[in-house]
């Protein structure tokens, strides 16, 4: 599975730990950036994932601001993404089961490093349920 991550400023240490972990587990993976903690627009990093995601290049994406919403809003703007801040497991199964989340958003306020990998692999692992989802997936990629 190939996976687009990017983070801001306020994301970029919690980004890098993610990364080291998804190629432990044999992911590949493309750093959309930004590469330091200097100040940088969250706007561009989530477009760049969103987009590469959108256009297939990528399976699926990660995104990490101080919230995690300013990233979940921008990513959402991108037709064909759906866009989900996730704070447990709970939603990050839930994100994917029913709502057939494509990039996940992650608050580096809020979430340490442990609860972010468990997040992640649960993410990662969780697959589209569809049946009456699917009717409500197709209806969401409809709104204009």
């Amino acid at each position: 599975m190939k996976i687009a991550i990017g983070a801001d400023h306020g994301g970029f240490i919690l980004k890098q730990k993610l990364i080291k972990f998804l190629e432990s587990r044999g992911y590949l993976v493309a750093d959309m950036g930004t590469h330091s903690e200097d100040s940088c627009d969250y706007p561009l990093v989530a477009a760049k994932v969103a987009r590469a995601v959108a256009g297939k290049e990528f399976d699926k994406g990660v995104l990490i601001c101080k919230s995690g919403i300013g990233m979940s809003m921008a990513a959402n703007k991108i037709k064909g993404i759906r866009a989900a801040l996730c704070r447990d497991t709970i939603d990050a199964k839930t994100s994917r089961q029913h709502n057939n989340a494509n990039v996940l958003c992650l608050s580096a306020n809020r979430t340490h490093f442990l609860a972010a990998r468990n997040i992640l692999n649960t993410w990662l692992k969780t697959e589209f349920e569809a049946g009456r989802h699917k009717r409500r997936t197709d209806q969401m990629e409809r709104l204009s």
